[in-house]
């Protein structure tokens, strides 16, 4: 499917204006890098698509040696731009010259690596109903929580955003900086069984798990105000996983596949490979 394709999906995809206030029923789908299937990830055109399709969003923040907080996966910019180099030890201006879209398709030939502040007025402008923000740091640069909260407070994402992967001590720090910034505890597929104890970890305002918890679970974890993000076969497109989260009554899912799930959900059909 085309980009320009993809844009005239959001018809189907994105919620109706009555339902614009309403809570959802259903996980909230989290687009991993953006919609990466139709645009190169973690750019802004990736994330305006998402956003414009009523998803929320995945992305990954490092710092650069000039301390600018900019969106990218890999610790090099090597994969995903035109250049080569290792994003903690260049500037902002050097990783603003890249160009990240061509590698994807010539259509997007001149895109730029974005700065978080960039995303987060993107957000801001575009958002129809709120768009949640799962925030990974890749590697944990000195004063990156500070520098991230700060952006935070000054775009008033609090109760959208929450940051996941990092370690407990950068957990402590986000909680210095800022209360209000909301910090995951991860589980893999083998720790299930440590589910009830994470949910009393006061680092864990939201669980990102490798595995689907029963709806009993998920009830306790709505009791105590915690949300629980699964990151299940997030490259594939896994309808029966989609299905077994929504009947878990989970708060989202982080996925590849955002649009096939809306779309599987919103007609009730399998999706076909997209």
């Amino acid at each position: 499917m085309s980009f320009n394709m993809l844009m005239l999906m959001c018809v189907i995809a994105a919620p109706p204006d009555s339902e614009m206030n309403e809570p959802p029923a259903d996980p909230i789908l989290l687009a991993h890098r953006g919609v990466v299937r139709y645009a190169p990830e973690n750019t802004l055109p990736s994330f305006a698509a998402a956003i414009e399709l009523g998803l929320s969003i995945e992305l990954d923040v490092y710092q650069t040696r000039d301390g600018h907080l900019v969106i990218i996966h890999d610790k090099s910019v090597d994969r995903t731009t035109n250049g080569t180099g290792a994003v903690t030890e260049m500037t902002l201006a050097e990783i603003r010259k890249l160009d990240a879209g061509s590698w994807f398709d010539s259509s997007f030939a001149g895109a730029k690596v974005p700065t978080l502040e960039e995303v987060f007025k993107l957000i801001r402008e575009r958002q129809r109903i709120p768009v949640t923000i799962a925030l990974n740091m890749k590697v944990i640069s000195p004063g990156i929580e500070e520098n991230i909260v700060r952006l935070v407070e000054k775009y008033k994402l609090f109760d959208q955003l929450f940051a996941f992967g990092q370690s407990s001590d950068s957990s402590h720090r986000f909680k210095q900086a800022n209360p209000k910034l909301r910090t995951t505890v991860y589980l893999n597929d083998n720790e299930a069984d440590q589910f009830t104890a994470a949910l009393s970890d006061p680092l864990a305002d939201c669980l990102w798990v490798r595995f689907i918890p029963n709806v009993e679970a998920m009830e306790q974890a709505r009791q105590l105000g915690k949300q629980v993000w699964l990151a299940l076969h997030i490259g594939e497109n896994r309808p029966d996983i989609w299905d077994k989260a929504r009947a878990s009554k989970m708060d989202g899912i982080c996925t590849d596949w955002p649009l096939a799930c809306s779309i599987h959900w919103r007609l009730g059909l399998k999706p076909k490979d997209d």
